[in-house]
């Protein structure tokens, strides 16, 4: 064997025996996907903060000013990511018609207070098609106060818990005190917050945005305040839940989703080693350095 084979080969057994020994004395950490079930109400704010009837379902219990959702989420506690699906439901049809509106693509990522501390907010984007308009943008910032509290310090969830509205740390979502209060949801364990989001991508052009459509995500940080002072809230607040709409056919209105009751489905937990977050890019670091003099001395 040539002396710089063999040298090679001997640096890489050590960092082998090195990354070994190092897995091996290191604290074990679970990384945690939970999966749901949610029931929850969809809610399209103007930009003066009242909001849009939906004739699709006009004479629900909400007189079509909300609409009842459903859908699942995953959640892993770790990396604070998660997805989800909404059932398809209708939006400004008729009742034989409903016209449906389809959620893809939906992400979601913890964000502390958003500010760069500890919190409970979560950022949200997802695309919809409605209507002919394919890839609609939404982002949303929700406040998963009462989904966190249910998991305790430890973030510990149990198959077939349910998180509803009486649940420790639940909290308002904004469009609650809308025409004057006549459709208050109360509490609920995740509630959309009046934060706006920061465009992710260049500025939007054309007809409604449309060089914005099918941009996902659409938001990101930072946050912004919401100064404006709906119309219609009793008592009166200042910021309009949900963030503008960058594009499509309801450019600068607002989404709204509310999770109203969660059901545990399924945890499942991967037992991982606390050095690989420490160590990995360093790792790959080492191993190009290798290759990079390998190549030099062959």
């Amino acid at each position: 064997m040539k002396k710089a084979t063999m040298k090679a080969a001997m640096k890489k057994t050590a960092l082998c025996l090195a990354v070994t020994a190092a897995l091996g004395t290191s604290a074990v950490a679970s990384a945690s996907t939970v999966n749901f079930n949610f029931n929850g109400l969809f809610t399209m704010l103007t930009s003066g903060g009242t909001p849009l009837g939906n004739t699709s379902y006009a004479y629900n219990s909400w007189s079509g000013n909300r609409t009842d959702i459903t859908g699942t989420m995953s959640f892993n506690t770790t990396a604070g990511t998660g997805t989800g699906t909404v059932t398809p439901f209708g939006f400004f049809g008729t009742p034989n018609n409903l016209k449906p509106a389809v959620a893809q693509s939906i992400s979601f990522q913890a964000i502390g207070n958003g500010q760069g501390g500890p919190g409970t907010l979560v950022l949200g984007n997802m695309l919809f098609n409605w209507g002919g308009n394919n890839g609609i943008p939404v982002s949303i910032v929700l406040d998963a106060s009462g989904l966190f509290a249910a998991g305790g310090a430890n973030s510990t969830y149990t198959v077939g818990q349910t998180i509803n509205q009486s649940s420790a740390g639940d909290v308002l979502p904004a469009s609650n005190y809308m025409k004057g209060g006549k459709y208050q949801i109360g509490v609920v364990p995740v509630a959309t917050t009046t934060w706006n989001t920061t465009l992710v991508g260049p500025a939007c052009t054309g007809t409604n945005g449309a060089s914005c459509m099918g941009r996902n995500p659409s938001g990101g940080l930072p946050l912004i305040a919401d100064t404006a002072i709906p119309t219609g809230y009793s008592p009166t607040q200042v910021g309009i839940g949900g963030n503008p709409m960058i594009a499509g056919p309801f450019v600068g209105y607002n989404a709204n989703f509310d999770i109203t009751s969660m059901t545990v489905t399924s945890v499942s937990a991967v037992p991982v080693p606390a050095a690989v977050w420490l160590l990995g890019s360093g790792l790959l670091g080492l191993v190009g350095v290798a290759r990079r003099k390998r190549s030099d001395q062959s």
